[in-house]
């Protein structure tokens, strides 16, 4: 929700990071993917989420030495650290013209902190096609964006406009020649400052091309004053003292944010907007006009008065008269949901009936469109509960009390309300009204509100798809998770929405879980090899599609359709790919004892890769039913052993084939041990062990171990107490049924 400005406000994206990591991994490892050999060449990519935070983060596993670990500066031993000092910008008298070389400078967030992108070298130079006129050529280019090109410019008096192909994304710019320096703006996926700086240099080889820029540690100074008084003084500080800093409308923005959340006055407000328009007019009128749909974005964000946000915002749509702000304009109708909610909230909570009848279809359209908005359902809940419509309360408020957090998030809404009103949280409302309708008792709700979480969690997963070809190649799923991982959660919820969606014979979801950031007691040995060893994993959530790592799954509950949304892009692109070879797999239980055949073919045909491949088996649980501190109540495809190991089996006299007999007492007994190790060796006791083994899958794959691509897999359901399979082994095209949605028909 809201890109542009979360773009624009460049704060939160320095700023923002969540949880810890695993022992001695990067702590800047934001990116929501793993930090593997495999991920640091690309690896999948979800589409950018909604709200434009991408990845809500990573869960990690604390450092238990509490000893950081020294790490080298690239600048301890480093032959050009002369040449870095320099800079190629010309800092001699200010011309008059555009005539010349420029470095075209682009300001934005790095690892770091700010960072001065010097993009490349344009020459303005006379024009021999026409007289008198001048024409942009592109002379050098640095390494700090992807392959790019010119592929158009005008140059006219004073003001320039060049337009770049960068891999296929459209980059343009537009300035004007003031004060020696060519102030205006860049749209590349968002608009910001931009600048041409003057230069006698033919190449930027030799000179630092992402320096710091000059004003970032004093915007940082402002940013970190702690009072918010001294905040906002620090702040008009900087945009005084340097009105010609691209890193001004990052202050600009965030003085009316932090105002906005502070509710000041209507009209210190628009003086303080006003002054913002007049403070970056020289960067000119496209980002004026992009600033009025920040401005009306952060109005929304921070939920200020929403009969003044809407007028503003309308004024502030009408006022994006430039083409190129088309996505500006489509974030402002998000903006517009977001205010048109605040103000539903606001009338469906009141004395006037009126109003909270007007009010009830928005909310109510509101909770199909976004599931899980914790205040949306909320509202809702006390409508009914004030309406004396006891069934409907108590299911709103059961959602709000099961579903992973949501109540949290709501309690985290309330604290942040200036309004000191004592609310009582839903947990408590919905045990009172309860009572009121059982006799005073609470016999049944745990029930219910398991019920409740059933129906509800995966109510946005769509209806299973087609089947594909015959042969066509299955997408194995991995996910990586922890049951007290809070941002685990949106792609636990998502995975299991693939498995609503797709049967067996198309998607296959398996999940390892793993003490991150805490004890799971839904961990095995196997899982934290093939997490730690095998895929180098950091953080969880981490999410692999035939073994390919997927960026940007992180997130909590409300973030779980878009990440489902993503996925399954991934996923039917790869559900067209034909399988190279076959995996059957059989399993039956017959004695006690859990009896796998499984074998891959067409191995032949793999020539020089087959000593790469690898023929795993996983025994899988289809479901355990466990409270986790997450909030997740139910737990699919759960992985209790790799037969043979992490590593798996390779390829013997032509044949990749696994024969094995597991006792399930041996299987129970083997997970028992293994946790009661871990019990002793951290010093807790485990709340919980589920250990019911009753439902069971057996899931074979075959892998590349040189690129981890998986190349095919297969699955079959067992029991603990009948026979599960035919004496047929299961070939990889068979029927199996998906997953039924739990969700409102």
């Amino acid at each position: 929700m809201f890109q542009g400005w979360r773009n624009g406000l460049w704060l939160v994206l320095v700023c923002s990071s969540l949880a810890c990591s695993k022992p001695d991994s990067p702590a800047n490892n934001t990116e929501g993917g793993p930090a593997t050999a495999a991920n640091s060449t690309g690896g999948l990519k979800l589409p950018p989420a909604p709200d434009g935070e991408g990845d809500s983060g990573k869960a990690r596993a604390s450092d238990k030495s509490g000893n950081a670990k020294a790490t080298a500066s690239l600048d301890d031993d480093n032959p050009f650290k002369e040449a870095t000092k320099k800079s190629p910008i010309d800092q001699s008298a200010a011309r008059k013209s555009l005539a010349g070389n420029w470095v075209l400078v682009l300001t934005r967030p790095g690892q770091e902190g700010f960072i001065d992108f010097h993009t490349s070298i344009i020459t303005v130079a006379a024009d021999k096609t026409a007289e008198g006129g001048f024409a942009a050529t592109l002379t050098a280019k640095s390494e700090v964006l992807p392959p790019f090109k010119l592929t158009a410019s005008e140059v006219e008096n004073k003001n320039i406009h060049l337009t770049f192909d960068v891999s296929g994304t459209a980059l343009d710019f537009q300035g004007s020649l003031k004060d020696g320096i060519v102030f205006g703006n860049a749209l590349f996926g968002n608009c910001l400052p931009a600048r041409l700086l003057p230069t006698k240099e033919d190449s930027l080889d030799g000179f630092n091309p992402s320096p710091e820029p000059v004003d970032a540690r004093a915007l940082s100074q402002a940013f970190n004053q702690k009072d918010s008084t001294a905040k906002q003084k620090a702040l008009a500080k900087f945009v005084e003292d340097r009105p010609a800093s691209p890193l001004g409308m990052m202050a600009w923005e965030t003085r009316i944010f932090d105002s906005a959340k502070l509710n000041i006055a209507q009209e210190d407000l628009e003086s303080l907007v006003a002054d913002y328009q007049t403070g970056i007019a020289a960067w000119g009128p496209r980002l004026q006009q992009a600033a009025k749909g920040n401005v009306a974005i952060i109005l929304a964000i921070t939920k200020y008065n929403s009969e003044y946000a809407l007028k503003y915002l309308d004024a502030a749509d009408k006022s994006l008269t430039d083409e190129s702000l088309k996505d500006l304009k489509e974030q402002l109708k998000t903006a517009r949901e977001g205010i048109l909610t605040v103000q539903a909230l606001k009338y469906i909570d009141s004395d006037d009936a009126e109003r909270a009848e007007k009010a009830l279809p928005f909310l109510t359209k509101l909770r199909t469109k976004n599931p899980f908005d914790p205040s949306v359902l909320y509202g809702l809940a006390r409508y009914h509960e004030r309406a004396k419509e006891t069934d409907e309360a108590i299911a709103l408020y059961a959602e709000l009390a099961s579903l992973p957090m949501l109540e949290g998030f709501l309690k985290r809404e309330w604290d942040q309300k200036s309004d000191e009103i004592d609310r009582e949280l839903p947990s408590a409302t919905l045990v009172k009204l309860w009572k009121t309708k059982h006799g005073n008792k609470t016999d049944g709700l745990d029930d219910f509100k398991d019920e409740i979480y059933r129906k509800r969690v995966l109510s946005f997963a769509e209806k299973p798809a087609a089947e594909p070809p015959t042969g066509n190649r299955i997408v194995l799923c991995e996910l990586f998770t922890g049951s007290s991982c809070p941002p685990c959660v949106g792609a636990d919820i998502a995975t299991g929405a693939l498995e609503v969606t797709y049967p067996k014979t198309q998607v296959i979801v398996l999940r390892y879980h793993q003490h991150i950031p805490g004890p799971d007691p839904l961990t095995i040995a196997d899982g934290e090899d093939r997490f730690s060893n095998y895929y180098r994993g950091q953080g969880t959530p981490t999410v692999l599609l035939n073994g390919a790592p997927v960026n940007n799954v992180g997130g909590y509950l409300p973030n779980s359709p878009d990440i489902y949304r993503g996925l399954r892009t991934l996923i039917d692109q790869q559900l067209s790919e034909k399988a190279t070879i076959k995996v059957r797999v059989n399993a039956r239980v017959q004695d006690g004892n859990l009896q796998i055949v499984a074998d891959a073919q067409g191995i032949d045909t793999l020539e020089g890769e087959a000593k790469d491949v690898r023929l795993r088996v996983i025994i899988a649980e289809d479901e355990v039913h466990f409270l986790a501190r997450n909030g997740v109540r139910s737990h699919e495809m759960i992985v209790r052993r790799m037969i043979g190991g992490p590593g798996g089996t390779e390829v013997k006299d032509g044949k990749l084939a696994v024969k094995e007999s597991v006792p399930l007492s041996e299987l129970k007994g083997s997970i028992a041990d293994y946790l009661k190790k871990y019990e002793e060796s951290e010093g807790i006791d485990f709340p919980a062990k589920p250990l019911d083994l009753k439902r069971l899958h057996v899931v074979a794959f075959v892998q590349n171990d040189e690129s981890h691509e998986i190349l095919q897999t297969n699955a079959i359901a067992v029991t603990a107490t009948e026979t599960a399979a035919t004496e047929t082994i299961t070939p990889a095209a068979g029927k199996a049924a998906p997953k039924k949605a739990k969700a409102d028909e």
